[in-house]
């Protein structure tokens, strides 16, 4: 089964593995029955991972006579919120964690960021695991090591960076989703080849029927490929003070539309909306070439990715953009394609031309 390294060696060793594959989450039992990275787990899920995962989990640590704390919150964007936050710490305080046991984020990306800042936060800080059982969450959320939740002015503004001491990615699991939550977590995965690796881009789409069937062989090397190109970038700008932000590809306008539907679309689904029109403003604006914003666009068509036209006031998408977290000096910070597989920095991207291209797209 691939394994990917995120080797990050700065003042402390943070480093650890992601294992990708075809029923890797049955090493997770053994490896907690071995107090490898603690000793009580609490496993936080939601509703739909509880039923899919948690029970189980639970059942097969009591067979082996460990008793984790099984904590559920409710599935969806809106439990990544400071009142959540709050209780999920009261419980693990009534039951008594200390900061020799681990938070183990059994779910997709609300799960495993909010769980991460539950473990960054218990007692100034305990172990945590993920194991991410959506797309989006195996190539994107769940490497890395941002955690945050949302509060009413935008999202994830509330946050560390706070790293996992493993990820166990289950190909398996990504066949319990539906269609939307494939669909949202292959917008993360398509951004990968669009800022990093044109050639994946390209297996991307001579192999999409097999990514839209979720093969296990094709899809193991796309989440471990994910993980391979975040990981690198990761290790060399832990904390996004440069380099780490080409992850953001698409993500400026992306927030922007998910904030102006309530989060009521999937973040993928966003952040594909947010990548098209972002690849054609490089386009108007001169830096990509119109060879390359067509395999942009070509990628994204095969695999079915923000196709739905959208009703959004292009004047209220700009307004948000500009409380992003990435604003600098008053300036909106836009990740921008200079060629398909290699992203830049553009501090003072030409805006007018992203306006120009929600006015005319939606």
């Amino acid at each position: 089964m691939p394994k990917v390294e995120v080797i990050l060696k700065g003042e402390f060793d943070s480093s650890y593995g992601i294992d990708v594959g075809d029923g890797v989450m049955d090493s997770l039992v053994p490896d907690l029955c071995s107090k490898k990275y603690g000793r009580t787990p609490v496993v936080i899920c939601d509703e739909n991972t509880r039923e899919l995962f948690g029970l189980s989990l639970v059942e097969k640590l009591a067979l082996e006579n460990i008793d984790p704390l099984l904590l559920t919150v409710p599935a969806g964007e809106n439990s990544k919120s400071l009142d959540v936050f709050a209780s999920l710490l009261e419980a693990m305080l009534e039951a008594g964690i200390t900061r020799q046991d681990v938070v183990i984020a059994l779910g997709g990306g609300v799960v495993g960021d909010l769980s991460g800042y539950v473990a960054g936060s218990y007692m100034r800080g305990i172990n945590f695991v993920q194991v991410p059982t959506t797309l989006l969450a195996q190539v994107d959320s769940s490497v890395g090591g941002k955690v945050a939740v949302n509060i009413s002015g935008g999202k994830n503004y509330c946050g560390m960076f706070y790293q996992p001491k493993h990820v166990y990615s289950d190909i398996s699991a990504l066949r319990s989703l539906p269609e939307r939550e494939i669909l949202s977590g292959l917008g993360e995965v398509v951004k990968h080849g669009f800022i990093a690796d044109r050639k994946f881009a390209e297996y991307l789409l001579d192999n999409a029927d097999k990514v839209l069937a979720l093969d296990k062989e094709v899809m193991s090397v796309v989440v471990s490929r994910c993980c391979e190109i975040k990981a690198d970038i990761v290790s060399r700008d832990e904390k996004e003070g440069g380099l780490r932000r080409i992850l953001n590809y698409g993500h400026t306008v992306g927030h922007a539309i998910e904030t102006f539907f309530g989060y009521e679309l999937a973040h993928g689904e966003c952040v594909g909306h947010g990548m098209r029109v972002v690849a054609r403003a490089c386009n108007r604006a001169g830096m990509l070439s119109d060879s390359d914003l067509e395999l942009h666009q070509d990628v994204m068509d095969r695999l079915s990715l923000a196709t739905a036209s959208l009703k959004v006031s292009s004047t209220d998408i700009m307004e948000l953009m500009k409380r992003d977290k990435k604003v600098k000096d008053g300036s909106v910070v836009m990740v921008a394609l200079d060629k398909l597989g290699h992203a830049v920095i553009e501090e003072d991207f030409p805006l007018e031309m992203i306006e120009a291209e929600l006015g005319e797209m939606y």
